[in-house]
């Protein structure tokens, strides 16, 4: 492997955010009935002509000024011509010749910058449903706005490649542009790959890698079909120019189609649709919608908070988590207390919601209630969690809950010692096993004395009266 270095080019397709296609007017709902929103315009009836989704050209233009491309003032569409079966009009409105947006990068965290090749609008194609013997087709998606982003071949590592879609994604997301869900599929990704001896200037013979539904499917495969090369290549072998499919179940990448050819998709320009300039005004209306950019804002928490970098990560990979958490530290002046709440309890509830974070109500101010009475132990842990739960959707005041629910914590001794004895006198086999020297069995005490205490006794403070009334 030593003697080969690993090119890679990916190519992202993303749905834009907007609520009707890029040339007709039906609606994008993924969740529809399928063949339900379509109309003679998407699918290409004789007669019918297309009108340009303004909307989709302002989140494209986003998208460019976001990953620093050179912005073409004016662009046109054409048709890109092929026969299959989800394409109702047997060619596709696309962008070739001149796209919107070129010569682009991102940077990943070493610092080494991605180019990013070209950017350009079209139309997405159907979805094909595979059954066992037959195939249906949802005409559905036809005619999404779809934006193609196109890198460099110059990710040289399967985790180079993880790390650029990560960004990638959380760059798209964080500008607004797309929801980039993958398993809604209004995100996915093709990769290239080949290999080549150390010191060449020549790029070996590309593979094309299709068929990959995660970050984590594409690190596989791309692993995968570099070892796989790899052999191919140190037998004396030529490796085939071919499309290959990444069976997840087999964790190994199987042959689809052979490209010794490229493909002639005869483009040639939309005769139905006119050449497009930029209004006057919309870069930098789109230039200051951008706000903080994920690695930018990665940057500023680790500075600004003394955050680990793990933490951080967790942190940024929701914008709407990271920017509770700076509303939280602005009423709360302790970064990691709020930080170990907010990437502990609150996120694990958060992600059981049916909504994720959209169905969130609990407000910034009434959340750091909670770390703060946690940290005076006025709630222990077990209470600070319910009353976490009964606020996180609700924003009901935390007070109000630890006043009706009686979650106050019992820290006083006097209060906790009959509980302390009847735990003991209760359990006198965990009694015998704990003076024996098992160390564990106090543990099983404590839990007594909580559960007669209906959660609200202070654990730390149950456990040293434990052990101080145990060693008499």
């Amino acid at each position: 492997m030593s003697e080969f270095e690993t090119v890679i080019g990916l190519e992202v397709h993303v749905q834009l955010k907007t609520k009707s296609k890029i040339f007709c007017g039906c609606s994008v709902d993924s969740q529809s009935r399928p063949n339900t929103n379509i109309c003679p315009v998407c699918c290409g009836y004789p007669g019918v002509l297309p009108v340009f989704n303004f909307q989709a050209f302002k989140l494209a233009t986003r998208v460019c000024l976001a990953f620093n491309c050179k912005i073409n003032p004016s662009i046109y569409f054409e048709r890109k011509n092929y026969f299959y079966p989800d394409l109702p009009k047997n060619y596709q409105i696309s962008q070739y010749q001149r796209p919107l947006g070129e010569k682009g990068s991102l940077k990943l965290l070493s610092g080494k910058p991605i180019g990013i090749n070209r950017v350009h609008l079209e139309e997405d194609a159907g979805k094909l449903i595979h059954k066992d013997n037959y195939s249906l087709v949802d005409y559905n998606r036809t005619g999404t706005p779809l934006l193609e982003i196109v890198s460099e071949a110059e990710i040289n590592s399967s985790q180079e490649a993880f790390e650029y879609l990560t960004y990638l994604k959380l760059t798209l997301q964080y500008i607004g542009i797309s929801d980039c869900d993958m398993e809604k599929g209004s995100l996915r990704c093709d990769a290239n790959i080949s290999l080549r001896a150390k010191g060449s200037p020549k790029l070996g013979v590309k593979v094309e890698i299709k068929n990959m539904n995660s970050f984590k499917g594409v690190k596989a495969a791309l692993e995968y079909e570099i070892k796989r090369q790899a052999v191919v290549l140190e037998k004396g072998e030529k490796v085939i120019q071919e499309t290959r499919l990444w069976d997840q179940e087999l964790s190994k990448t199987t042959p689809m189609r052979s490209k010794e050819k490229a493909h002639d998709y005869r483009y040639f320009p939309e005769p139905d649709l006119l050449d497009f300039s930029l209004p006057p005004g919309l870069v930098a209306e789109e230039k200051s919608s951008l706000g903080e950019l994920p690695l930018d804002k990665r940057k500023r928490l680790l500075e600004s908070y003394s955050l680990g970098e793990k933490e951080t990560d967790v942190l940024i990979a929701l914008r709407e988590l990271s920017d509770f958490f700076e509303t939280a530290v602005k009423r709360y002046a302790h970064p990691k207390e709020v930080l170990n709440w907010l990437i502990g309890p609150f996120l694990e509830q958060v992600n059981n919601l049916e909504g994720g974070f959209s169905a969130v109500r609990i407000s910034a101010e009434n959340f750091v209630k909670i770390v703060r009475y946690f940290s005076e132990n006025k709630l222990n842990n077990l209470a600070a969690k319910k009353v976490l739960s009964l606020a996180l959707e609700t924003d009901q005041d935390v007070d109000e809950i630890i006043n009706s629910h009686q979650l106050t914590q019992m820290s006083d001794q006097g209060e906790l010692e009959k509980f302390i004895e009847e735990a003991l006198s209760d359990n006198p086999k965990a009694v015998e096993e704990y003076l024996s020297g098992k160390s564990q069995a106090m543990q099983f005490l404590v839990g007594q004395v909580m559960k007669k205490t209906k959660g609200k006794a202070n654990p730390k403070l149950a456990r040293e009266m434990l052990e101080r009334r145990l060693e008499r």
